[in-house]
């Protein structure tokens, strides 16, 4: 009898539910197999006479079902406002958290319901309470984008700060979902702008990612730091830089940045190495190929003019040159721009580097010119073009201190001629080109 009463209450028949009840028929606290009483079902249904009668015959208010939830709980789940008012007028417990460890804010915050949400806050509830994740309502409500309950919360005392298992902020997750509004709100209650999560990202960071201009904009203006770094080594200057968003570094130049902004050199000469080796053996040199290499292997001295020329972009490049960066800048391996241009086969640069007068001459650490990687990777258009601009056509390294002997010029000058002998044979010089070039190597001797 108790079960047919469960289904009297979840289908409104107040008065056979009444019956039964009056005839002492039934337990007014039987629960089905889900753990489910009659007063779930009526609050499910928002049968209010039916849920008076159930209070009044003894229902427990509080009895939580198999998933931890309690009648107010269903009330809530299903918009039933004058049931749950009722129900909290009763003395319902309204920080029970279900199996998840979500109250009801947490479920005000998932589903958007802000009717409820004041209701709660006056019944004392924890507005900065955990679920299992440690997610609280503001940051369900955050990823939800659920504005307008977002600032009830904030006016309610949640914390803008607060963090989940990922070390998330709500204002990370406005950012992450784009929503602009939800981001002035949150910095309109003193949400910290550059808070970064365990994997090291800021707002501004992130908003990187996105390429999200207008967010980047706002977060700037409101003193996000572009320095910033995540766990890899990046910060929000070197991301847009890669990516060639170049309205972004236009700005940070406008806002003082230094057009030559480096890394910090590392003097680790092991590193050096092994990175130079790199730069050799790669067709890629971009930042996403850097991503193989470990973040203290990052190159010490890398200027964004550097970083424009690996990630091969020609407009970023000419931007950077414009606003003043010193062309012939070297990183720590002593590699410039024109080396980088060079390594990565990218003919354009090579071409507009040589234009803008970059030395072809420099060298680096290991005493390689720019002609030496377009040499050992094959890329006889480019060889041809330092060729054209000065550069030896071979690896002639500079004497510092001690003076060639005659048998090393000899195999210096029969090496260099050969290469020359190449780039004719290839097409890549003329005939006259050739004899030009020959004559040079040959009065170097």
């Amino acid at each position: 009898m108790s079960m047919s009463f469960i289904i009297a209450c979840e289908n409104g028949k107040r008065k056979i539910a009444e019956l039964l009840l009056q005839n002492n028929e039934v337990d007014v606290q039987y629960t089905d197999e889900k753990g489910r009483t009659a007063l779930h079902y009526a609050a499910h249904r928002g049968y209010l006479d039916l849920v008076k009668t159930l209070v009044n015959a003894g229902a427990t208010l509080d009895y939580e079902d198999h998933q931890g939830e309690t009648p107010l709980y269903f009330a809530a789940l299903q918009k039933q406002k004058q049931t749950f008012l009722f129900l909290l007028e009763q003395g319902a417990n309204a920080n029970i958290n279900d199996l998840q460890g979500n109250s009801l804010l947490h479920v005000m915050a998932q589903t958007g319901q802000q009717e409820f949400l004041q209701p709660l806050i006056d019944a004392g509830i924890d507005v900065n309470g955990e679920n299992n994740q440690a997610q609280t309502a503001l940051l369900l409500a955050a990823s939800a984008r659920h504005t307008a309950l977002a600032r009830k919360l904030l006016e309610g005392g949640a914390s803008a700060d607060h963090t989940d298992k990922q070390g998330n902020t709500a204002l990370l997750l406005a950012v992450a979902n784009k929503n602009a509004l939800l981001t002035d709100v949150l910095l309109e209650y003193g949400a910290s702008v550059d808070h970064s999560n365990h994997q090291g990202e800021s707002p501004l960071l992130v908003a990187c990612y996105q390429g999200n201009k207008a967010m980047i904009f706002k977060l700037i203006e409101r003193g996000a730091d572009i320095y910033a770094t995540n766990k890899d080594g990046l910060s929000p200057i070197w991301y847009a830089c890669a990516h060639n968003n170049k309205d972004v570094i236009q700005l940070l130049l406008e806002k003082g940045l230094d057009v030559n902004y480096s890394r910090p050199v590392t003097g680790n000469e092991q590193h050096l190495y092994g990175y130079l080796d790199w730069v050799e053996t790669n067709s890629n040199l971009s930042i996403d190929a850097q991503l193989t290499l470990q973040p203290q292997q990052a190159q010490g001295g890398e200027s964004l003019l550097h970083l424009a020329v690996k990630n091969a972009h020609l407009s970023m490049v000419q931007l950077l040159l414009q606003r003043g960066a010193a062309i012939n800048i070297q990183d720590e391996s002593g590699n410039t721009a024109l080396h980088y241009a060079a390594a990565n086969g990218k003919k354009d640069i090579v071409n507009y580097l040589l234009e803008q007068q970059a030395d072809p001459h420099i060298v680096n650490v290991k005493e390689q010119k720019a002609i030496d990687y377009a040499n050992s990777k094959g890329f006889n258009e480019i060889t041809a073009l330092l060729i054209k601009h000065g550069s030896p056509a071979g690896s002639v390294k500079p004497v510092h201190t001690q003076p060639a002997t005659a048998t090393t010029g000899s195999m210096d000058k029969k090496k260099t001629l050969l290469d020359l002998k190449e780039l004719l044979d290839a097409g890549i010089l003329t005939q006259s080109e050739f004899d030009q070039e020959k004559a040079k190597v040959l009065s170097a001797f």
